[in-house]
């Protein structure tokens, strides 16, 4: 066993003092090959500076050598110093055996930093040195795929899918995410079972499972997704998914089974705060959905959507009193919300308080018929009984189905006229 071996050995073996020991007197006395060994183990076992130094040793005898610069720049990388990393990379020649592998390095660098007009640069002008070079055509497929250009990524990844160099790549379920993105759902969901047949992963498992409830194969997307959520019930974006496709099978108390677990997992998922009341106000648990809505709202009070689920549940139940407790001291600006105001004002005989918020949405629904029916009763209650008529008129004239309206018009027009 040589010197290096050794020291690699104690370090493995967690003799961490003596491993390094050995390495640093190797670095004073060793050749090259032993400097490269040397700053290759303190590499492996994290000790960056120190491999830094030695590699920066040698690059210093061996100014061109792309090993050293991309060994260099890894270690930059890792450092968060990708300035300086991209230095040494843009010093590799293109005529170099590495110049290709550089490349993709800085185009994920640049990438990283916003650049991506930049990274796509790197990458197309390394595949014209190198047009069928498969891992570029993968780099550019990824590439594309992460920019959300999903025509592009397919291009490219559908020429590398069966390519054997990238074997240890799972390019199938790359192919199914861009064809998924492109709107090829049924191609999509043949690549993901392609690919997690080769590989189970997460993100391979809720990526068809999603593409699958799109399409509403729902039995299909419940399969991925309970296997998903078998393998890790923490994987919180999946319950919402799951409860939708649970619902459109009709099992709506499973749905909401799904959500309410999702929520053990994610209490600040307001998806499915949203999806839990929606289900109980399905299976006729008003108050859960009540519940629900509440720590929606709470979760983001500025969530205007949230606010107006809540109200119009309240609403429904005829709690203006929990209308009034909600809107009544924060001066809402939403016309749908301002109108739940003036009727809960209205349903407790605060009529002149009503008056205004009735005011404040007449615009807003001047050709709504049932806010105009609405207003119309209560301008007559105000003793406004000319503006009232108006309105309750018009209100017929939208929508003249309403036959119940048009004949309590009828009667008060001859009760005015008494």
């Amino acid at each position: 066993m040589n010197k290096l071996e050794t020291a690699n050995a104690l370090l493995e073996s967690g003799q961490t003092d003596e491993g390094l020991k050995v390495l640093r007197e190797l670095i004073q006395h060793g050749d090259d090959d032993t400097l490269y060994g040397a700053a290759a183990i303190f590499h492996d076992y994290g000790f960056q500076d120190e491999a830094l130094k030695v590699y920066s040793m040698l690059l210093g005898r061996y100014p061109n050598d792309s090993d050293l610069l991309l060994q260099i720049s890894d270690l930059l990388i890792d450092q968060n110093k990708e300035d300086r990393a991209i230095e040494y990379l843009s010093k590799i020649h293109p005529l170099d055996e590495n110049y290709l592998s550089a490349q993709m390095m800085l185009a994920d660098l640049y990438q990283q930093e916003g650049l991506d007009e930049v990274a796509e640069n790197k990458l197309i002008g390394a595949l014209k040195i190198a047009p069928h070079e498969p891992v570029l055509l993968f780099a550019l497929g990824e590439f594309y795929l992460s920019i959300g250009d999903a025509g592009k990524a397919v291009l490219y990844l559908e020429k590398v899918q069966n390519e054997p160099k990238l074997a240890d790549q799972n390019v199938s379920l790359k192919l199914a995410e861009a064809l998924s993105l492109y709107g090829e759902f049924e191609r999509a969901l043949k690549a993901y079972r392609k690919g997690l047949k080769k590989e189970k992963t997460l993100d391979g498992l809720f990526g068809y499972g999603v593409t699958a409830a799109k399409i509403h194969h729902d039995k299909t997307a419940i399969k991925a997704l309970e296997e998903l959520r078998g393998l890790d019930p923490g994987y919180s974006t999946l319950y919402p998914v799951l409860a939708h496709s649970y619902e459109h099978e009709g099992q709506l108390d499973k749905a909401l089974k799904i959500t309410e677990a999702g929520l053990q997992f994610d209490q600040y998922n307001d998806r499915l705060y949203r999806e839990a009341g929606e289900l109980s106000i399905k299976v006729h648990q008003r108050d859960k959905a009540g519940e629900f809505f509440k720590k929606w709202y709470e979760l983001d009070p500025e969530n205007v959507e949230a606010l107006t689920r809540l109200v119009e549940l309240k609403s429904q139940d005829e709690d203006y009193d929990g209308i009034i407790e909600l809107l009544g001291k924060q001066e809402p600006d939403d016309p749908m919300l301002i109108w739940f105001l003036a009727t809960a004002y209205n349903k407790t005989d605060e009529l002149k308080k009503a008056w205004k918020y009735y005011q404040l949405s007449a615009d807003s629904f001047s050709n709504n018929p049932e806010f105009l029916e609405e207003y119309g009763g209560y301008l007559r209650d105000m003793g406004k009984r000319r503006e009232g008529l108006q309105a309750l008129e018009k209100s017929v004239r939208l929508n003249p189905e309403n036959q119940e309206l048009a004949d309590f018009i009828e009667r008060l027009k001859q009760d005015d006229s008494l």
